[in-house]
């Protein structure tokens, strides 16, 4: 039994650095995520306005449906479903493709942040318990500085997991509106079109 205790001791001693150094990473990852995610919203807030006029004039009946392939660089998920062009988009299963196929991308970059979101917490846990060994010895040969040493490694790990995670979390909110809002459109841009086609 003492063996089998003290590999554990070891394994789990020795998982700390691998453990830290995800974590950073993860932080760095997390912090150009975030440099990512400010840019998009800036370049949402300069060019939705014209699409949001557009979509506007759409519903009033003033403007038509194919007039969205010649906006001047539509935000997100409407970029790239512009990007396909009026021909792939008015022809019925290839447009539903192209909708389906968004809507999948848009479930991929959301699901990057979903892993942030629970891998940082789950690290900070892991940094938070394995020092907590050395600490606990320290503490029962009234090595202080042992101690304290591992608590502070403990503390660090968590903030660093929660922050990370916490970060992912405020990216994943928003993009997930944001997505939702353009795969929405995307689809009401697709039935007018589909519409127009009939009328003409």
């Amino acid at each position: 039994m003492d063996v089998l205790v003290q590999t554990l001791y070891v394994t789990t001693t020795y998982l700390l650095v691998p453990v830290v150094l995800a974590l950073l990473g993860l932080l760095a990852w997390s912090l150009l995520e975030l440099g990512g995610f400010f840019r998009e919203g800036r370049e949402r807030r300069r060019t939705g306005r014209s699409f949001a006029e557009f979509e506007a004039g759409l519903r009033q009946g003033n403007r038509k449906a194919e007039e969205f392939f010649d906006l001047p660089g539509p935000p997100g998920f409407l970029g790239r479903f512009q990007g396909f062009g009026l021909d792939l988009a008015t022809r019925s299963p290839h447009a539903e493709k192209i909708a389906d196929d968004l809507e999948i991308a848009a479930e991929g970059l959301l699901a990057r942040m979903k892993l942030g979101v629970r891998l940082g917490p789950m690290l900070g846990l892991m940094g938070t318990l394995i020092p907590m060994g050395p600490a606990l010895l320290g503490l029962s040969k009234g090595d202080l500085d042992v101690l304290a040493r591992n608590l502070v490694v403990a503390f660090a790990t968590t903030v660093l997991g929660l922050l990370a995670g916490g970060i992912c979390y405020g990216i994943a909110l928003s993009r997930r509106r944001w997505y939702a809002s353009d795969l929405a459109a995307v689809e009401y841009l697709r039935r007018c079109l589909e519409l127009e086609k009939e009328e003409a």
